[in-house]
C-alpha cells in the first residue's frame, strides 16, 4: 500500500471509530466553549469596566472605552482589548502570540470541523486548550487583584496568594 493509499485508510478508520469521532467531537466541542470564555475575558470585561451607561439594548460604550481602548487598534476589538491588557501590564508580547495561534486553531476547527474529524493527519491541538485556561487565569487574576481586591474594603490589610484567587470561569473550567 502506498502513502497515499495509507493516509485514506487512516482517515477512514479515524471517522468510522466511535469512540475516536466522539472524543474529537468532545475535544472541538470543549476547545471552542474555552475559546469563547477566554474571549469573553478578554473584550467583555474590559466593555463592562468601562460601560457606566445603559439603554435598552444593554450597556453603551463609553467614550472613556473609545478612547482608552478601541483606539488601540481601530479595526480589531480583541486585538485593542489585548493592547490594553498589555499596556496594564496582565499580559506580555507571547501571551500575545499565543492568543493569536489560539485564533487561527479555533477557526480552523470551527469552519473545517470535518477535516479534524476525519482526517488522519489533522489532530486538535489539545496543548492549545491547556493555553487557554492558563491565558484565562493569568488575566482573571490580574482583574481580582488589580480591580477586586483594592476596591472591596472586606480585603483591606489582608495579603492573598495568587493561588487562593479563582474567578467563577477558572472553577467552570476546572469542573468540566
Amino acid at each position: 500500500m502506498n502513502t497515499s493509499q495509507d493516509q485514506v485508510y487512516r482517515s477512514w478508520a479515524k471517522f468510522l471509530n466511535p469512540e475516536t469521532l466522539r472524543s474529537n467531537l468532545i475535544t472541538a466541542s470543549i476547545f471552542l466553549a474555552a475559546f469563547e470564555l477566554l474571549q469573553s475575558s478578554i473584550i467583555e470585561r474590559i466593555c463592562e469596566f468601562f460601560t457606566y451607561e445603559f439603554n435598552e439594548k444593554g450597556g453603551v460604550e463609553s467614550k472613556q472605552y473609545k478612547d482608552e481602548v478601541l483606539s488601540l487598534d481601530k479595526k480589531n476589538k480583541r486585538q485593542a482589548s489585548l493592547l490594553w491588557l498589555k499596556n496594564m501590564s496582565a499580559i506580555n508580547d507571547d501571551d500575545m502570540k499565543l492568543v493569536k495561534n489560539i485564533v487561527d486553531h479555533r477557526n480552523e476547527l470551527a469552519h473545517e470541523l470535518p477535516k479534524f474529524l476525519a482526517n488522519a493527519d489533522a489532530e486538535i491541538n489539545i496543548n492549545l486548550l491547556g493555553s487557554i485556561y492558563e491565558l484565562l487565569t493569568k488575566i482573571d487574576r490580574w482583574w481580582i487583584k488589580e480591580v477586586h481586591i483594592p476596591t472591596n474594603p472586606d480585603f483591606d490589610g489582608q495579603e492573598i496568594a495568587d493561588t487562593d484567587m479563582q474567578s467563577l470561569t477558572m472553577i467552570f473550567i476546572l469542573w468540566n
